[in-house]
């Protein structure tokens, strides 16, 4: 082809739009290419009796939920939302800088809509103490859990994220770790 031997068209493989997209630009321009689709079909989210673990991460991993009073009001929204919804929250981690959760769907009560309802509120409480900016990472990561997978064994993995991480040596001595549905 003859665009290979252009230098002007040597950057479409680069990630790069051709000079000639932008005129009177003679360097190029980068540009985004679409974000893989990593979610499962739509369905998978909303059926009821489906089990999600869910890391959430907080933008250029700020250490959001090392303040305290921001850290146990997202618990509190957390508990409000699954009373309000029904969602069980089999676990949950507020870490410094991510959130990691365990949910059950129910009817009528979607995934996406849940954790969508709860870092708004969550957003909202921190601009109400002062701090007007977004703190989330666009998205989440999910991984659907199978039926043979372990719920208790899936719920102890996030809850021991502070003692991985170094910051606990119990998890049960954190503060923002727990259950809404087992006792601990």
């Amino acid at each position: 082809m003859q665009e290979a031997a252009n230098p002007r068209y040597s950057y479409v493989g680069a990630g790069l739009v051709p000079a000639l997209s932008v005129p009177h630009y003679n360097r190029p321009v980068p540009f985004h290419t679409p974000r893989k689709r990593i979610r499962l079909a739509r369905e998978a989210y909303q059926e009821a009796g489906n089990i999600f673990s869910v890391t959430i991460s907080v933008r250029q991993r700020d250490r959001v939920f090392e303040d305290a009073a921001i850290a146990q009001a997202c618990v509190g929204h957390l508990r409000n939302l699954r009373n309000r919804t029904g969602n069980p929250v089999y676990a949950y981690c507020l870490m410094p800088d991510h959130v990691h959760l365990l949910i059950g769907v129910v009817a009528g009560a979607p995934l996406g809509s849940f954790i969508t309802a709860w870092k708004s509120l969550c957003y909202r409480e921190r601009r109400r103490l002062g701090l007007p900016d977004p703190f989330w990472q666009r998205g989440y990561f999910d991984h659907a859990l199978r039926k043979e997978e372990d719920l208790r064994m899936a719920a102890l993995y996030i809850l021991n994220n502070p003692v991985r991480a170094g910051i606990v040596s119990d998890f049960h001595s954190y503060p923002f770790c727990g259950s809404l549905e087992f006792s601990l």
